[in-house]
């Protein structure tokens, strides 16, 4: 990610949280009481959570595909009978696999 995008992402972070915590504020500054403390409480109990969701989210597609990947290896390794020391690439054009 470049600079700029950088930028844009904690702007717009700094700014919903911002937004969240000075709203919170305000309500309970007008209103002052257990019922509206308790109010806010449950209405925002699930943002820290919120970043766990962000970074589990990608791991999990990560892990799943680095699974699918060593699967798909060893697919083709069964049906072409390819030399096991030999690494699939998907990189290289073709996808055939390299010799060394």
């Amino acid at each position: 990610m470049d600079r700029e995008g950088r930028a844009a992402l904690w702007t717009f972070l700094g700014m919903a949280i911002g937004f969240k915590l000075i709203t919170s504020l305000i309500i309970f500054w007008m209103q002052p009481s257990w019922s509206s403390a308790a109010l806010l409480w449950w209405m925002n109990w699930y943002w820290p959570f919120l970043p766990l969701l962000v970074l589990i989210v990608p791991a999990m597609f990560w892990f799943r595909l680095r699974r699918v990947r060593a699967k798909r290896r060893e697919l083709i390794r069964a049906e072409w009978r390819v030399d096991p020391e030999l690494d699939w690439n998907p990189a290289i054009a073709h996808g055939t696999i390299p010799k060394s």
